[in-house]
């Protein structure tokens, strides 16, 4: 993720989970906590070996820590078993709407890309394809049958283009999901600089952290529950 001075609190958590003997555990990214009405910076620990990004592991985290948000120091270091984050039941992930914004998502810029390049091999042509084509055509004979020779070298180039395409769907994707912690950076920086200078906790932007944070770990559960709004 981006940093807007936000490593800072990672670092406050390593230096204390290391203190504890829990140097095989990670703190994730920082979030946000309302305890009795006070905002402060939270933080989820899970062991190393966690895969956090998938969504069929269902993480909770073992731990968790709360940072004063005015002098950047620890408040409480827990062990869930011992002090849950969760209170009542564990608010569920709603990641089918991801799944299927993704999947027409790719499927719509897939057909874009594909029908872009074939109409590009189709219709364009180098200054020498043109001298080319102007003195023998747009036809050759190829195995006894004429074909024209923009359609041979697309059916010779189709499955290349495919996996191509495949593959900078994915950068296209990642680039896409990667911008989005920008603006959890900043709406971040924003609660907490409101809550600082008004004693505003301003949850209409929470509830998009806590979006954010769902779609980011995919794998972990009770994120709803951990802001605790």
């Amino acid at each position: 993720m981006n940093n807007l001075n936000l490593d800072k609190y990672l670092n406050i958590v390593n230096d204390e989970k290391v203190k504890r003997g829990l140097e095989t555990y990670i703190p994730l990214y920082p979030m946000l906590r309302i305890e009795n009405g006070k905002l402060y910076i939270g933080v989820m620990i899970t062991e190393e070996n966690d895969n956090v990004w998938s969504k069929e592991e269902q993480i909770k985290s073992e731990y968790w820590a709360l940072i004063d948000i005015n002098n950047d120091t620890i408040v409480e270091f827990n062990k869930t078993s011992d002090k849950d984050f969760v209170i009542g039941d564990v608010i569920p992930k709603n990641v089918e709407n991801k799944q299927q914004e993704l999947s027409k998502y790719t499927v719509e810029k897939t057909l874009q890309y594909k029908n872009y390049l074939i109409n590009d091999i189709k219709n364009e042509k180098l200054p020498l394809q043109k001298k080319l084509s102007e003195i023998l055509g747009n036809e050759m004979e190829i195995d006894g049958e004429k074909v024209n020779i923009n359609d041979y070298l697309l059916s010779n180039l189709e499955d290349e283009i495919k996996n191509k395409i495949n593959d900078l769907i994915d950068i296209l994707i990642q680039s896409k999901y990667g911008s989005i912690t920008f603006y959890y950076d900043n709406l971040f920086n924003q609660i907490v600089t409101d809550y600082k200078d008004n004693g505003i906790i301003n949850n209409d932007k929470m509830k998009l952290c806590i979006e954010i944070m769902n779609n980011y770990y995919d794998g972990v559960i009770g994120i709803d529950n951990f802001f605790h709004i």
